[in-house]
């Protein structure tokens, strides 16, 4: 069984090397990415797209309309938002970012050149409908036993409302001592729970409509110490045809929002 690791002030070893190598990982995956447009006139030039990995169902449907519509190829690399951050920062490419949470936006300041509103995610801990613990409500999850998960701060978008939400409970320490797993995404924290893995992951509300979470079901945080995050699509200063950056970021932020509220997201 992973433990989790709580050191506020350091990274642990394994943390470190998986975010280590997630960013090598991507920055081939650029490398490749940026290869295939060499050669390409500038109208069928791809955008590169950083999405977060838990706007993957939505940003799929997404990318199949835009590309059907206006024939403009999209390359999108899925991760996790703080790994997508470091890339762009550490290679100052790419077309378009949208991670999970809109301070990862706010951290590349002059690198953002426009930024639109999309979606919002709602956290919640999920659990399988048939768990023996009975685990019901929020202080259930307090009781001695329950094993958590929760995203990495410095890995995902829902490791930074995990320490948020931890943080305002009523009990942080007793909920700390609860956790066994850090996750490095939301995904990997979704398949802890459909195994069996872990009683509760804290995960976001509109991953219940996913396939895999068919066996799952909420368990609600108080109001006054949840943390729902804006989903924003950020054009990126870097971008080699920003005509088209901008015609994708504004296809996302009208008729994509109809692909993120048909997979649970909330929408206005």
């Amino acid at each position: 069984m992973r433990k989790a690791v709580h050191l506020p002030h350091e990274e642990s070893i394994v943390h470190y090397l998986a975010r280590k190598t997630s960013l090598r990982i991507l920055l081939l995956l650029l490398g490749v990415s940026l290869a295939l447009i060499v050669g390409c006139n500038q109208k069928k030039t791809p955008l590169v797209v950083y999405a977060g990995k838990g706007l993957k169902k939505s940003m799929e449907e997404i990318r199949l309309a835009f590309e059907d519509r206006h024939h403009i190829p999209l390359s999108i690399i899925y991760a996790g938002s703080d790994t997508l951050l470091t890339t762009i920062q550490k290679s100052k490419k790419g077309d378009i970012f949208i991670p999970g949470s809109a301070p990862y936006i706010l951290e590349l300041r002059e690198q953002v050149a426009a930024i639109r509103p999309v979606a919002k995610h709602m956290p919640a801990f999920l659990v399988r409908a048939d768990n023996p613990k009975q685990l019901r409500t929020f202080a259930d999850l307090m009781a001695a036993g329950v094993k958590i998960a929760v995203g990495n701060k410095d890995m995902c978008a829902i490791g930074m409302v995990a320490e948020s939400i931890i943080a305002a409970s009523e009990q942080p320490e007793t909920f700390r001592r609860n956790i066994v797993v850090t996750g490095s995404t939301v995904n990997e924290l979704l398949n802890l729970v459909v195994t069996g893995e872990v009683d509760a992951a804290l995960a976001w509300e509109d991953m219940l409509q996913w396939p895999e979470a068919k066996d799952l079901q909420p368990i609600a945080i108080p109001d006054a110490i949840n943390a729902p995050e804006e989903i924003q699509i950020a054009i990126l200063a870097s971008s080699v045809n920003p005509k088209h950056a901008a015609l994708f970021a504004d296809f996302v932020a009208t008729e994509g929002k109809a692909s993120f509220a048909k997979h649970g997201f909330r929408v206005e």
